[in-house]
């Protein structure tokens, strides 16, 4: 009885943990990471559509949490083709995110790694938003799909860094 007791005791800690200390095993950050220019958390202060023929629309963040390719506290403002607008990547004015960005093209352009796998929600918690669907606008997102799994910035950041030096 007194062993049935002690194993109890042994195993309740382990039962204890929050789910949300969860690290998910994402092994295409690295290769993400690796084809980065940029890798940052950050706020969007402003979206601006270009009316001319270039097409593009001006992403302007507030970096939060710099990884790589910026410094935090960093106004940054980024051009994107005008198509992934249209195709529904769109970014809103206070919305938090986490971004994985190619270095920019010669005519300036830079959009997320491998389309809407390199943009992750960040919650008002602080928290990226890690499964379920990565993309943001007009999709159509199965209803059998996954719900996100919230993971504190430090865990995930911690895990890209590491992603970098393996």
């Amino acid at each position: 009885m007194r062993l049935l007791v002690l194993l109890f005791l042994a195993v309740l800690p382990l039962a204890a943990q929050p789910k949300s200390l969860f690290i998910p095993q994402l092994p295409h950050w690295q290769k993400m990471t690796r084809d980065s220019g940029m890798v940052f958390s950050g706020v969007v202060t402003q979206v601006r559509r270009s009316a001319a023929s270039t097409g593009t629309t001006q992403i302007t963040f507030r970096v939060e949490n710099a990884i790589r390719g910026v410094r935090r506290g960093q106004i940054l403002t980024i051009k994107e083709w005008g198509g992934l607008w249209n195709r529904g990547e769109r970014y809103v004015a206070g919305e938090r995110v986490l971004l994985f960005l190619y270095p920019k093209s010669k005519l300036g352009l830079t959009s997320p790694v491998g389309g809407t796998s390199g943009r992750y929600a960040v919650d008002a918690a602080g928290r990226v938003l890690i499964g379920g669907p990565q993309a943001i606008g007009p999709q159509t997102i199965s209803p059998q799909a996954s719900r996100p799994r919230p993971v504190p910035l430090k865990i995930v950041k911690a895990q890209i860094l590491k992603a970098v030096k393996e």
